[in-house]
């Protein structure tokens, strides 16, 4: 029933079929986005140490990127931050290639990462690449460290992904006033 409604409020009131505030998430394994972003995270977090670093952000999309990096991890764990990026910069994957392994991996519906894709993509040239990504940490810092320490814990990222996903969306507005 929910679903339903989601999908009829989405047809009724969606200004383009990429704005992710006008797409309901749904997930084939019946994962809520709440769980989704958990597993983002704990995927991000390779060192296990609860601390996400702008290096595990960016091996994670390498390895979503379909990059496999082997052995270059631990030349990877020893660059600043700046020769990383610098190194990665060139480094992009094209939308329909990052919704696709999005799918295979996290198994949310393929509208839903479309419209996510397109809200990171900043410069709408159809690709994700190290800079944007580079911005997401940089937005997550500012907007997600909420002890203000410098780093983004896994809690603190949680948080903070899961605020980006609540953003006000005509769907979500009008069924919470909907009681079942």
């Amino acid at each position: 029933m929910l679903l339903y409604i989601c999908v009829v409020l989405v047809v009724i009131g969606a200004n383009t079929a990429q704005d992710l505030g006008a797409i309901c998430h749904s997930n084939t394994m019946q994962h809520t986005e709440d769980e989704v972003i958990t597993k983002i995270v704990q995927a991000m977090n390779t060192d296990f140490d609860s601390v996400i670093t702008r290096k595990e952000v960016l091996i994670f999309f390498a390895e979503l990127m379909g990059i496999q990096l082997g052995s270059l991890i631990d030349i990877v764990a020893n660059l600043s931050n700046e020769q990383l990026l610098m190194a990665a910069a060139g480094l992009s994957i094209e939308k329909e290639s990052f919704a696709q392994a999005w799918h295979a991996r996290f198994h949310d519906n393929l509208d839903f990462v479309y419209a996510t894709f397109d809200r990171f993509d900043v410069n709408k040239d159809g690709l994700m690449n190290a800079l944007e990504i580079e911005a997401i940490v940089n937005k997550a810092l500012i907007h997600g460290d909420q002890n203000h320490d410098g780093k983004l814990e896994t809690n603190e990222l949680v948080s903070y992904l899961e605020t980006i996903q609540a953003l006000p969306r005509p769907w979500k507005l009008i069924l919470t006033r909907i009681t079942f």
